[in-house]
């Protein structure tokens, strides 16, 4: 019965392995990623893929070695992700497996990764120092050796982030402060980050400590052995030094730079070296000024010698003192004449004095010198002093001051007694009649203030310096001064105010030696001449006059008093009289003037004078033939000694004869007309005139010539022109002018020249442009009247002027002018043709197609005019407003270019043309033309035809770029890469190379704009599964079933193809005849829906070739065996009723299971058979085991790949439907 069951296992097993149609390789994933290399902290995606629909569980390898999903190698579907550390370098594979079907792919190709250590960056500051002062500059380096100029730097500052401000400046891999101060005081660190691998960023650097001050210090200044003064040739040492390193020193004197380094020395140092010294610490672009130092130098002190002792006679002390004016410690040296003086019992030396007991060889000149030891500076010598020394005694002089032999009464007089030798430091002893009489013995001077005739006689004088003593006499004489007269100086002792006076007095005994004193009614006088002179005398001065004598040279000497002159004074002073004989006003040259003067009174002189001029003294002044050049202001002044008075002023007037002038309005004239000639005298004389014409005296004449006065009057004829001259006369004083300045009279013809121009000249005159008719005669001649007429009709209004001007010609002023010349009688025309015509018209353009624009686009307008196109300049206006150029605005020629456009710009535009060389001209303006200008400028429009999130491959992408305005161009870009120019981008066939960023650039001229961007993504259509399905019908008629399968979740339809050509055929099921024809023909199929994707991807082809054959195999197998297992049946219900009736069986209701049931189940139905019957189990064991490898290996060999199995369909095993 068990031989039974196997045989019925086997028979199964055989059916599960020939029901296979077909066998395939498990496909090869592949690593996509677009990693080969990173740095160290990266994210790293790699993904596993496999094309196929199926659920694969994916495993990773690392060379030999299986990655387990952590922290830092994640696993997550077909994904492996990185946190890169550095034993992520190396060659990755991937492989799939089918889990539930028990199915390996090979490994895929190998993807090398390789790692790279992030770069250490390092930090630097560029200069030797670290600790800052406010406003210093600073510059930090952040440096990567790696790669350099791949990487940007982020700066932190005690751990924060820094980013710019006013101080603070990035540029490239350096920070720059550029004024320092405290609150950029800390620890400084930077770290890389790579340009294009945005989150790649290094390891911060090391902390650099920056300190700042929060103060500046000034440097200091070290002084070496200081002095105040120096004194000339000593050395100067100075040092500077500033907190810090990195200083540079500079040394300065004033404003003046002197040397560059830490001391400043100067060697032996001169006066010019006095001043003020600072030195300044500089590093980078930073410096510090010291306080400054002022050094003071001067000469050494000159020593002076000060002593009262000059002379001296032999047996004296005398001492000399050497000084300085200084409190340093000096050592004094004495010379006498150039040889250094030793101390000994004669001349004593001690400290800065010298001691002499004065000898005969101690004369000569002395000198001292000091010495400063401890700085060995040595002073110049002392000027000299010079000591003499005399004999034994003084020699006495005696003298008396005044010296005069003979002293007056009540003088002073001083007698003095002095030492012919020069010498000082005397007593003195006057004594007289042997008794002292001064009181003052250092006074060598004994003084008498009012000397007495009692003090007549002998006076000594004693001398006396120490113990040296000596004595002298001499006489003095004393007598009253001498009696003086006074008496007047004139003839006369009544006067007139104004008029001097003298008097005078005198002193007969040595009279040139006195001055003297006057008196009035017997007050004093401030006069002190022998004469009392009174300038100019007044009533006040009338009166008793005395004086005395006052000696001049000895003052206190006075004489006694004259006796009494008594003077009279008048209160007024009359005037000289000027009595005047036949008087003109004026008088004309050569005519007689006579002048006499007179004053009451006697002693008189008179004197004549023209202004200022005297001219004689005489009581009579006459001319007997005047001249212009006695013009002049006369007067007589009468004098008598000094004192003299004026008469008033008389003028007398002379001028030459009055020169006539002709007058006359006539220097020409035409035959015919009436001339006039004046003879013209400014004066109110009355004259008579002469005329002359060419030189000719003139006669009335028939009249043709007619004089009345002094009017000569002509009816020209053609003998009237010359030179005409006049002369006038007095006849009752004699006077007869010159002839007057010639005037020439020229005749011309019957008619005048007459010419006609125009300006301007041009043959056409533009309407609004001024234009004058000039009308002038040929000859010269004037005082014509001008008449302008146009068509019979006067047009000017000013008739004196021969112009006729039109300031603003029109179309209506063409026409003939004529122009009319008048003067008296005469009348004369002539004839000219004036064209006028309007301007040309200008015509604006604009030089593109549109007049709407945008921000910042370039606008250029033309102004054209055709006729003499290169000699019009163009004005320019917007809303009737000139324009001018400014930053945007330029003209060019006849062009206006707005190079950038803002909404200022809109508006209405007009231009005009303006003449070049006719400047008034110019043209109407050109009809307006409007310009819009948008305030903003708006971004292209890309408008989507049938637009979706995803697109599906195959589908139609349709974009346009629209931009609002005329004259776009549209470029395309996806992306920075162009691709087309067109307004349109479509992709009639999408696929996954169209993924990207899309946008539209819309240009016309210089100016562009460019769209939004717009992500096109793109997607797979759905996969679509071809699957021949096995049934028992089709292995007995030999037929194909083929499935058609998405496996999206929703409901499709099919379309089928074979060989390429569509079937009529919907359902997802294609049957077809085994025949020769279909076994060797390719079929496809793609679902179809109604909602996006309207249609799958198309299926794998499937071609049936030799599985036909291998089904009708099948079956001729199968029948075989359905009649064994018939017998067999029959023959094991026999054996089992023949050898254990005693044991039911449960008969299995299908002898087929699957292979998962034999997996879930507690026991197949051969187990529980066997472990029903152990016996039997025994004796099949063998086979058992035999059975059991062989499904085992059958499950694992699976080689029909079906997408979907038939209902009854489990693991691989079918059952056969229907039976």
């Amino acid at each position: 019965m068990e031989r039974f069951k196997i045989f019925l296992l086997t028979v199964a097993v055989c059916v599960l392995v020939t029901s296979q149609e077909s066998t395939t390789d498990p496909p090869v994933p592949q690593i996509q990623s677009e990693w080969s290399e990173a740095f160290h902290g990266e994210k790293v995606s790699l993904k596993c893929v496999i094309q196929d629909s199926n659920s694969w569980n994916y495993t990773w390898f690392k060379g030999l070695n299986e990655i387990v999903s952590n922290d830092e190698t994640n696993i997550q579907g077909n994904t492996l992700t990185l946190s890169v550390q550095s034993g992520h370098g190396g060659v990755y594979e991937c492989q799939a497996e089918l889990q539930d079907r028990n199915v390996t792919t090979a490994k895929s190709p190998p993807h090398s990764l390789r790692v790279h250590e992030l770069p250490k960056p390092e930090l630097s500051i560029v200069s030797q120092w670290k600790t800052f002062y406010p406003t210093e500059k600073l510059t930090l380096k952040c440096s990567i050796k790696e790669d350099s100029n791949k990487w940007d730097y982020e700066w932190f500052r005690n751990g924060a982030l820094l980013s710019q401000d006013k101080d603070i400046s990035f540029s490239g891999n350096t920070l720059s402060i550029s004024s320092v101060n405290v609150v950029h005081a800390g620890q400084y660190t930077c770290r890389g980050k790579h340009q294009t691998r945005k989150p790649v960023t290094t390891g911060k650097t090391e902390a650099l400590q920056l300190n700042v001050h929060d103060t500046t210090p000034k440097p200091t200044i070290t002084k070496n052995q200081w002095f105040e003064p120096f004194y000339s040739k000593e050395r100067v040492q100075l040092n500077c030094n500033m907190p810090g390193v990195g200083w540079e020193y500079h040394w300065y004197k004033g404003s003046n730079r002197l040397t560059t380094s830490p001391e400043f020395t100067i060697d032996s140092v001169s006066v010019t070296d006095t001043g003020n010294y600072q030195c300044k610490a500089q590093r980078g672009d930073f410096s510090v000024d010291s306080e400054t130092l002022q050094v003071r130098v001067q000469d050494p002190p000159k020593p002076q010698i000060q002593s009262e002792w000059t002379e001296a006679f032999h047996g004296e002390k005398v001492s000399l003192q050497c000084v300085i004016q200084d409190s340093e410690s000096w050592k004094y040296t004495w010379l006498r004449d150039q040889n250094k003086i030793v101390s000994s019992d004669v001349t004593n030396i001690k400290g800065n004095t010298l001691t002499l007991s004065v000898q005969s060889d101690h004369g000569g000149v002395y000198e001292c010198q000091a010495e400063l030891q401890d700085r060995n500076v040595m002073t110049g010598k002392s000027p000299p002093h010079s000591l003499t020394v005399h004999g034994p005694q003084p020699t006495i002089v005696l003298k008396q001051d005044p010296s005069y032999p003979e002293i007056y009464t009540g003088e002073q007089v001083r007698l003095n007694c002095s030492i012919q030798e020069k010498t000082s430091k005397w007593q003195y002893i006057w004594e007289k009649d042997s008794r002292q009489v001064n009181t003052d013995p250092s006074n060598p001077v004994y003084t008498i203030q009012s000397a007495s005739l009692s003090e007549n006689g002998e006076y000594t004088c004693q001398v006396r310096r120490g113990e040296k003593t000596s004595s002298k006499s001499r006489k003095l004489t004393v007598k009253d001064p001498p009696k003086p007269e006074l008496s007047i100086m004139s003839q006369w002792k009544t006067f007139y105010t104004t008029e001097k006076l003298t008097l005078k007095c005198s002193i007969k005994e040595d009279s040139d030696k006195w001055d003297y004193e006057w008196f009035k009614n017997g007050a004093p006088l401030p006069s002190s001449g022998s004469t009392l002179s009174i300038s100019s005398v007044n009533v006040v001065h009338a009166g008793q006059y005395t004086c005395r004598g006052k000696h001049q040279t000895r003052k206190p000497v006075t004489t006694g008093k004259t006796e009494a002159l008594q003077l009279h004074v008048h209160d007024t002073t009359p005037k000289p009289t000027i009595t005047k004989n036949q008087w003109f006003e004026p008088f004309y040259s050569k005519e007689r003037v006579q002048l006499n003067c007179n004053m009451p009174g006697v002693g008189w002189e008179y004197h004549w004078y023209k202004g200022s001029n005297r001219l004689t003294t005489s009581p009579e002044f006459t001319i007997d033939s005047v001249s212009v050049t006695d013009t002049g202001d006369y007067q007589c002044k009468a004098q008598r000694g000094d004192f003299s008075v004026d008469s008033e002023t008389l003028q007398v007037r002379v001028q030459d004869p009055p020169k006539p002038q002709i007058q006359s309005e006539w220097t020409e004239a035409f035959h015919g007309e009436k001339v006039s000639l004046q003879c013209v005298i400014q004066d109110s004389e009355s004259w008579k005139y002469t005329w002359f014409r060419d030189q000719n005296k003139m006669v009335s004449k028939d009249g043709t010539i007619i004089m009345i006065g002094n009017t000569l009057t002509l009816s020209v004829q053609s003998d009237h022109g010359g030179v005409y001259e006049c002369q006038a006369e007095l006849q009752d004083r004699n006077v007869m002018t010159t002839k007057s300045p010639a005037h020439s009279l020229r005749v011309h013809g019957p008619q005048p020249t007459i010419v006609l121009k125009q300006d301007p000249s041009y043959p056409e005159i533009y309407t609004g442009e001024q234009v004058r008719l000039i009308c002038s005669i040929q000859e010269k001649t004037s005082k014509w009247q001008y008449i302008w007429e146009k068509d019979s009709r006067q047009v000017n209004t000013d008739p004196s002027n021969p112009v006729y001007t039109i300031q603003s010609a029109s179309l209506p002023q063409n026409g003939e002018y004529s122009c009319q010349v008048r003067r008296g009688e005469k009348t004369s025309s002539k004839s000219r043709k004036l064209t006028v015509k309007e301007p040309p018209k200008p015509e604006l353009s604009i030089m593109s197609q549109w007049k709407t624009f945008y921000p910042t686009e370039k606008l250029t307008l033309k102004c054209s005019i055709k006729e003499d196109s290169d000699k019009w300049d163009y004005e320019w206006f917007r809303n009737g407003a000139p324009l001018s150029q400014d930053k945007d605005i330029s003209f060019s020629g006849n062009k206006l270019s707005i190079s950038s456009v803002n909404v200022v710009h809109a508006g209405q535009y007009t231009c005009r043309g303006k003449h070049q060389t006719r400047k008034p001209v110019t043209t109407g303006k050109t009809e307006a033309l409007q310009l819009h200008v948008h305030d903003i400028t708006p971004k292209a429009d890309i408008s989507k035809h049938q637009w979706f999130e995803f697109f599906y491959t195959e589908e139609r992408v349709h974009l346009n770029c629209t931009m609002s305005g005329v004259g776009w161009q549209y470029q395309w870009y996806k992306g920075s890469s162009p691709l087309i120019k067109n307004a349109e981008l479509a992709f009639s066939s999408v696929s996954h190379t169209h993924i990207g960023d899309y946008h539209c650039k819309a240009q016309r001229g210089d100016f562009s704009v460019n769209s939004e961007t717009l992500q096109v993504q793109v997607q797979a259509r759905p996969a679509v599964s071809l699957s021949l399905e096995t049934e028992l019908g089709d292995i007995m008629t030999g037929d194909m079933t083929l499935r058609c399968n998405v496996s999206d979740g929703r409901q499709w339809n099919y379309t089928w193809f074979m060989n390429g050509q569509q079937l009529n055929e919907t359902s997802d099921l294609l049957k077809r005849k085994g025949n020769e024809e279909t076994i060797k023909s390719e079929f496809k199929c793609k679902g179809i829906n109604t909602e996006r994707p309207l249609y799958s991807a198309l299926s794998d082809g499937f071609i049936a070739n030799n599985i036909i054959f291998k089904r009708k195999i099948l079956l001729a197998i199968s029948l075989c065996l359905v009649c064994c297992i018939v017998i067999l049946i029959i023959g094991c219900i026999v054996l089992k009723i023949t050898r254990k009736p005693e044991v039911k069986e449960t008969a299995q209701d299908d002898l087929f299971f699957s292979m998962t049931d034999s997996k879930i189940q507690a026991a197949s139905p051969m187990k529980e058979y066997m472990d029903n019957s152990p016996t039997e189990l025994e004796e099949c064991q063998e086979k058992e085991e035999l059975i059991t490898d062989r499904t085992s290996a059958v499950q694992e060999d699976a080689v029909i790949k079906d997408e979907e199995t038939p209902a009854s369909e489990a693991n691989g095993l079918i059952s056969f439907k229907g039976l």
